[in-house]
Order: C-alpha cells, then sequence, then structure tokens
C-alpha cells in the first residue's frame, strides 16, 4: 500500500513537470541559475589587468630565452665552460585555480583558490662543446606553492591574501652528478624551503595596472640557506590598444626583500642541520620590459636583477635580458551560465 502512495505520488509530480511549457522552464532555469555562476579559472578579459605582467611571483606560464651577464661570478668553477655556452633557457610552468567560487551582483568575486608554479634554469653549449652529461645543461628549480583568498570589486581592483606560501629551490642532477661541477667533500650544502604569508592589492586604471604587496617569513629559519624574512614590492604595467586583440605592453617591477642567508653544515645525527654562519641582507629586485599583447599571449624584451633563484648561486644577483613568452592561462566556460 505505502509503495503504490509513493508511485501515485511521483506520477503526479511527473505530470505536473511535464505539463509545463518549455519556455517556462528554460526561463526558470536561466532565472536560477543566474543567482550564482562558477569558473574555477581566470576571466582573461578582465583578470589579466589585475595581475603583474613583470612580477616575478605570478602564477603564468611563460618562457625565456637570452643572456645571463654575470654567469661566472654566480659559478665560479670555470670546469662550466661558459666561455662555449650558446645561450640560457628558463620555461616556467605556472597556473592557478580556485575551487570555491562565486560572484555577487556582477561586482564582488570572492574566490579560495591554490596556485603553483615551477621554474627551470637551463643552457645550451654550442656545437661540439658539452659537459658530462651532453650539450644541455640543467641548473636547478624554483617552486612556489600557495593558498590563496581573492576578493575582486567590478573588475577593477583586486585583494589577495595568502595565509601560506611554500617556497623551495633544488640544484639540478646534472651539477650534484658531476664531481668536475660540484664536490660534495669541499663546497657548502645547499637547501632551502620556507613558508611565507603575503598580501597584495591590484588596481586598473584606463591603459595602466598597478600593483604591490609584501610578505614575511613563518617558517625555514634554521633550515635553510636563505629565507625571506621580509620582502616589498610595487609594479605597473602600461597596455596600448594597436589593432584588435593586439596591444602595446611595457611595465616595469620594483622590489626590496630583507633576507637571512646561513651557512649550513649538514650533519647524520637527528638535528640533520647546523648553522654555521648567519647574516641578514637587502637585496633589490628590478625588472623591466617592453612587448606585444596578442590575446592570451604576450612577447617582449625583458630585462631583470635580483638575487638568484637558482640554488647553488642564492648568495649572487642573477642580471640577465632576454626574450620572453607569456601564456595567461585559459579561462574554462562557466559551468553554470
Amino acid at each position: 500500500m505505502r509503495l503504490k502512495f509513493f508511485f501515485l505520488i511521483f506520477l503526479f509530480l511527473s505530470l505536473s513537470l511535464y505539463s509545463q511549457n518549455n519556455e517556462v522552464m528554460d526561463s526558470h532555469t536561466k532565472e536560477v541559475k543566474s543567482k550564482w555562476t562558477f569558473n574555477p579559472f581566470r576571466v582573461y578579459d578582465t583578470d589579466k589587468y589585475l595581475y603583474g605582467w613583470l612580477d616575478p611571483y605570478v602564477y603564468n606560464s611563460k618562457y625565456w630565452i637570452g643572456d645571463i651577464f654575470n654567469i661566472e661570478e654566480m659559478y665560479s668553477n670555470p670546469n662550466y665552460n661558459f666561455n662555449n655556452m650558446a645561450f640560457f633557457h628558463q620555461p616556467t610552468l605556472a597556473s592557478e585555480i580556485y575551487p570555491i567560487a562565486f560572484n555577487y551582483k556582477d561586482k564582488h568575486r570572492f574566490r579560495i583558490g591554490v596556485g603553483y608554479l615551477t621554474q627551470f634554469f637551463l643552457s645550451i653549449y654550442k656545437p661540439n662543446s658539452s659537459v658530462f652529461y651532453g650539450e644541455s645543461l640543467f641548473y636547478g628549480t624554483y617552486m612556489q606553492v600557495e593558498l590563496y583568498f581573492d576578493y575582486i570589486y567590478n573588475d577593477t581592483l583586486r585583494f589577495r591574501f595568502t595565509p601560506i606560501r611554500h617556497i623551495c629551490t633544488h640544484i639540478g642532477g646534472d651539477i650534484l652528478g658531476d664531481d668536475k661541477l660540484y664536490d660534495r667533500n669541499t663546497e657548502e650544502f645547499r637547501d632551502s624551503s620556507m613558508e611565507l604569508m603575503h598580501f597584495s592589492l591590484y588596481y586598473k586604471y584606463g591603459y595602466f595596472s598597478f600593483y604591490g604587496g609584501f610578505s614575511f617569513a613563518m617558517t625555514g629559519f634554521n633550515e635553510s640557506n636563505f629565507i625571506n624574512l621580509f620582502s616589498l614590492h610595487y609594479g605597473t604595467d602600461f597596455r596600448y590598444p594597436l589593432w584588435g586583440e593586439i596591444s602595446l605592453i611595457t611595465g616595469i617591477y620594483l622590489g626590496l626583500n630583507y633576507d637571512r642567508i646561513n651557512t649550513v653544515e649538514r650533519t647524520a645525527n637527528p638535528d640533520g642541520y647546523k648553522i654555521i654562519n648567519s647574516y641578514n641582507k637587502l637585496y633589490p629586485s628590478i625588472a623591466l620590459g617592453i612587448g606585444v599583447e596578442i590575446y592570451r599571449f604576450t612577447i617582449g624584451l625583458k630585462y631583470e636583477y635580483m638575487r638568484s633563484r637558482q640554488l647553488y648561486a642564492y648568495r649572487s644577483m642573477e642580471n640577465k635580458l632576454g626574450v620572453e613568452v607569456t601564456l595567461f592561462f585559459l579561462r574554462c566556460l562557466n559551468i553554470l551560465n
């Protein structure tokens, strides 16, 4: 009897639904969906103005190729044979996704997401020149992962709070595996891992995008070769429309990092690390660029001067100039729109 009762209720509801006009149902569906839209990826048309083109910490995939002017100061070992180097290149794989995202009245956007970035440091030797691992030399990697909270107002202002940003760097196997380039018995042990908290603000005004922020370290003080105790940065991008989706883009990035530099001795005891020497130092960061932006791609000439992200040369500045291609990650269509 109970089963028949439920069946009659189901039949009644089904008939009621099927009796509805198709246009009425479509209208109701659109009305409900308009209350909240979901898109876990960045929206190119508006979000590109709220990210710094030259920001070294931005989650944009890119490929840089060029020359490092002071490479022999960064790697003083003559066995690297930098006189026979053809060029340096640094691919970066990066993106961010926010699985929690919602809009309110088309002006307020809230997002909780994760950003991931890995930068590779490589070079190519001239023909008939090589080292132990061949004509290509892999120096190491820089990795960055963070959890962030974004608030965007009217597609012109973005505030980001990052409660935790993890940064670690590693020396490449091409160096560690070649005793002519790295002698573990005599050279300094190098390791780097830390967590920071970060705040930043971005604002679009006409052709200009302004951004700035600061961060400070929370962990890694007694384990890492370098710790970014505190940093400030400011940047400006200028986009001038030329034709269709093509724009001229220029920018400047300025930063100041207050870092702790540790000389670390790694031991076999449970402590793991022993700090032999430690000092704090200010390091400037400067980036300049000019290029052409075509839809989601940017190709431009970029100059950068900052403390090297290459772990082997973490005490040195890196002075480089080259051509860089940047991809602002493709958006996903609105799932509920």
